[in-house]
């Protein structure tokens, strides 16, 4: 009875840990898609604003519109590079090479194996699912990496965020002081 009860105990726990797994992948492609639009949206802004800044130059200089227009545009490059780093794919370098007889690299994320043959894969993959605990590790050791990065993709998204507000409503607030002024 014990043996059947542990035997269920650990299948709940995988299937709490493949959930985990899906809603951190699930929440990695939310906060990719923020980042895209507020790449979009930056780059729009300033595809826009160049024609209208060129053909209205002195304009925007006797009215020292250029201030503003200078934070607006700041304020687009550096939510676009932000963005461009919660994009940018993690380096494989940095991962773990089962070759070099390191048995706690995951077989289930391709970063560890993506250089191997077919059959060192194989041969790999078969000698860290031959034991449960070894199972459970890798599970649990995919998960702590996808939420490590999700994390750092949800700390910067959080930033180019702010940086966006904080530059529209400084950009906004300094055309109606320098309105006001002149």
């Amino acid at each position: 009875m014990r043996d059947k009860l542990s035997v269920k105990l650990s299948k709940d726990i995988v299937n709490i840990i493949r959930t985990t797994q899906r809603n951190n992948i699930e929440l990695t492609h939310i906060a990719d898609n923020k980042a895209n639009v507020l790449m979009s949206i930056s780059a729009l802004m300033i595809t826009f604003l160049l024609p209208l800044v060129l053909s209205n130059m002195s304009s925007i200089m006797s009215h020292f519109l250029y201030i503003p227009l200078a934070i607006l545009t700041l304020t687009c490059f550096t939510t676009i590079c932000i963005a461009a780093i919660v994009l940018k794919p993690s380096r494989l370098e940095n991962f773990h090479d089962p070759h070099t007889g390191d048995h706690n690299a995951s077989p289930f994320f391709f970063g560890n194996y993506y250089k191997m043959t077919p059959a060192q894969f194989y041969d790999y993959i078969e000698a860290q699912l031959s034991e449960k605990e070894t199972i459970r590790l890798h599970l649990v050791q995919d998960m702590y990496f996808i939420g490590r990065r999700l994390a750092f993709k949800m700390t910067w998204i959080r930033r180019a965020f702010n940086i966006f507000i904080l530059g529209i409503f400084l950009s906004l607030t300094a055309t109606v002081v320098v309105l006001l002024v002149s």
